[in-house]
């Protein structure tokens, strides 16, 4: 029997409440590259400009946000993760994977199937291994987290709300990556250069949370939820070891980030988090030569570039000034996977997502 699901999407909204003062500011944008111009800001800020107040340096702003879900959202139900096959049924291809907490929006059921739609990947699962209808709404209420997704080509994150100078920069960030919102502020300055800012979290370093403020004209502020990854081609016509390698990070998309881990179950750091599948596929540390360190590890194996570079091997990022304090391991399709932080946990992203300063191959 096939039963075709309503794509009506109904609001069902939790607010996350911004408490609200404002200022008179310039609406000029923070230019890094090929960045639009500020625009949407809320009625409030318009009122105070009328006003014209002016002496106020700081403050924060009125921004609702809302989640709005799907009436046909599904979860999966599951301890790792859950195929998604080609068609419906168990002899069919395997096109993607759907991990533990990860959403799908549902298109139609067959027989048992669910034929779902989550991120790049539109195929069909087990309705054994979803939450659907009301248990599909109640757990993405609960699982939605507040993210930020850079829109503008790069942003700057900053030490401080400021563009007046640069020595404040963090690092840069690239178009589509989610960073985790961690304050219900927007914070406004009295700024030539940007006038509201959100504050985010970057990647850990050395086991210390980075946080940072972006200018929020170039970022997208809204709820979301893990999706699917798909079988990549690059992957499949690897070679074996680099395909399980690939196959099995994935299943571990949002293991908690725990410094100094090297656990698959409990949690993991960005180096442990190498080590561990590493480990899981059968290789050894010692034989390999992999230190444990991320700043060890940029310094060893072979350099690989972005031309050579294959799934498996690892990619490192650093601070403004070139130190290395992140790795990342490369999944095919110019993306990486790694243990970003303890406020996303383990997240895939674009390899280019933020300053590479190396890339090594440990692997023949």
């Amino acid at each position: 029997m096939k039963q075709v699901v309503k794509k009506v999407a109904t609001a069902m909204t939790i607010a996350a409440v911004l408490v609200c003062s404002s200022q008179a500011i310039t609406t000029k944008a923070e230019e890094i590259k090929e960045e639009k111009s500020l625009g949407g800001l809320s009625k409030v800020l318009d009122n105070y400009n009328n006003e014209g107040i002016s002496n106020k340096s700081q403050s924060t702003t009125l921004l609702s946000t809302q989640i709005s879900i799907p009436e046909n959202i599904a979860i999966a139900k599951c301890n790792d993760y859950v195929n998604i096959r080609e068609k419906a049924g168990t002899s069919y291809n395997i096109i993607g994977i759907l991990t533990k907490d990860s959403y799908g929006i549902v298109l139609e059921v067959i027989d048992g199937w669910a034929r779902i739609q989550s991120g790049s990947v539109t195929g069909y699962v087990s309705t054994d291994y979803l939450y659907m209808g009301a248990e599909g709404t109640a757990k993405a209420k609960e699982l939605a987290s507040l993210l930020a997704t850079v829109t503008a080509n790069s942003v700057n994150v900053r030490k401080e709300p400021s563009t007046l100078t640069n020595d404040n920069i963090i690092e840069e960030v690239v178009k589509g990556e989610d960073l985790a919102v961690l304050s219900a502020e927007v914070v406004t300055k009295n700024d030539p250069g940007a006038v509201l800012w959100v504050k985010v979290a970057l990647d850990d370093s050395e086991g210390e949370e980075v946080v940072g403020y972006v200018a929020k004209d170039y970022v997208d502020v809204g709820y979301k939820w893990k999706s699917a990854s798909k079988v990549d081609i690059e992957v499949a016509n690897s070679s074996p070891l680099r395909y399980n390698l690939v196959n099995e990070s994935k299943k571990y998309i949002g293991l908690r980030y725990v410094w100094g881990g090297t656990s698959l179950t409990t949690g993991a750091d960005c180096s442990g988090f190498v080590w561990a599948i590493y480990k899981k596929c059968g290789l050894n540390a010692s034989s390999l030569g992999l230190p444990r360190t991320s700043s060890e590890m940029a310094r060893g194996g072979n350099k690989v570039t972005s031309a050579t570079i294959k799934p498996g091997d690892l990619v490192f990022y650093g601070d403004s000034s070139g130190r290395v304090n992140h790795v990342a391991m490369y999944i095919g399709n110019n993306q990486v996977i790694h243990e970003s932080g303890r406020q996303t946990g383990c997240k895939i992203s674009n390899m280019y997502y933020r300053k590479v300063v190396t890339m090594r191959s440990y692997l023949q």
